[in-house]
């Protein structure tokens, strides 16, 4: 007799731990939003650029931001485009010198 008290002493305990201790699953149809906070002005540099700016802020701009800031200033034309824009200049220079009686009537016609 006193194993069966003792055996439904356990299985009480044990529905009692189920009862109380139970996770709780929520099932929600609305997808999970992570809400981020703004409050801190965002200034796009790295925690990294920061602590370089902080600790050596006498280093200037380095060889590879040198040589893009000259990309986008343009560079210089070189003799090859000089030479392709003439020879088409006097490709359509040609062409309107050995154009016949028609054509010269075609192109002037508008």
């Amino acid at each position: 007799m006193e194993e069966n008290y003792l055996i439904s002493l356990i299985v009480l305990a044990f529905c009692y731990g189920l009862v109380f201790f139970k996770k709780e699953t929520r099932i929600s149809l609305e997808p999970e939003t992570k809400k981020y906070s703004l409050d801190k002005k965002v200034s796009g540099l790295t925690g990294v650029d920061k602590y370089l700016q902080d600790k050596f802020p006498q280093i200037e701009d380095t060889g590879v931001a040198k040589y893009l800031a000259s990309k986008e200033q343009g560079s210089p034309v070189s003799g090859v485009s000089k030479y392709l824009a003439q020879q088409a200049a006097e490709t359509k220079q040609s062409v309107k010198e050995n154009a016949s009686g028609v054509e010269k009537y075609l192109n002037n016609r508008g």
